[in-house]
């Protein structure tokens, strides 16, 4: 009962944090509203029993994907006060679009039975791990390639990499033409 209860606390604030990242007019305060969305999704995975990926989670996203947006938003200087109109035709169907899926998300969990699984298996570092990198034969996407998920997670950091290098380049490029 505890869990289900906590459960609703975590969706609750992560739900209402989505919706202050929709409304906000400022990005700084809109990267620190997603910084609450992911710390919630984190307790909602620690909820899980998957304590790894709630870690993941807070380490990864909450920590250094959200450093490297709020670096980008200040290098870029995209925090500066501007007057934006509150709500415009795209605002309306973004919350019309979160309506919705709200309202289904709530027909889900009605139709759901919530009830806990001790004897669901746990995710742990090694069996993550295993999956990850498994460089045994593979099948799929990256069969020719020796299997596992390895080349998704490096492809994942030089996109960052070139994120990064990307708004450094273009804040340049700003300043220059001043």
């Amino acid at each position: 009962m505890f869990i289900t209860a906590c459960f609703f606390i975590f969706a609750a604030v992560c739900a209402a944090s989505a919706f202050a990242l929709l409304i906000s007019k400022h990005p700084i305060n809109g990267a620190m509203a997603l910084v609450l969305n992911m710390l919630s999704l984190a307790g909602i995975y620690a909820l899980a029993h998957s304590t790894f990926l709630g870690v993941l989670q807070i380490l990864v996203y909450a920590g250094a994907v959200m450093m490297l947006i709020v670096f980008v938003i200040m290098v870029l200087n995209g925090a500066k006060e501007t007057r934006l109109p509150r709500m415009d035709k795209l605002g309306i169907c973004s919350v019309l679009a979160v309506l919705t899926g709200a309202l289904l998300l709530i027909n889900a969990i009605c139709s759901l039975d919530l009830q806990e699984n001790i004897a669901a298996v746990n995710g742990s570092v090694a069996t993550v791990s295993e999956h990850l990198f498994d460089t045994s034969s593979g099948d799929g996407i990256l069969a020719n390639v020796s299997g596992g998920y390895f080349i998704l997670f490096e492809l994942t950091g030089f996109i960052l990499l070139s994120a990064m290098v990307s708004a450094v380049l273009l804040a340049k490029r700003k300043n220059e033409q001043r």
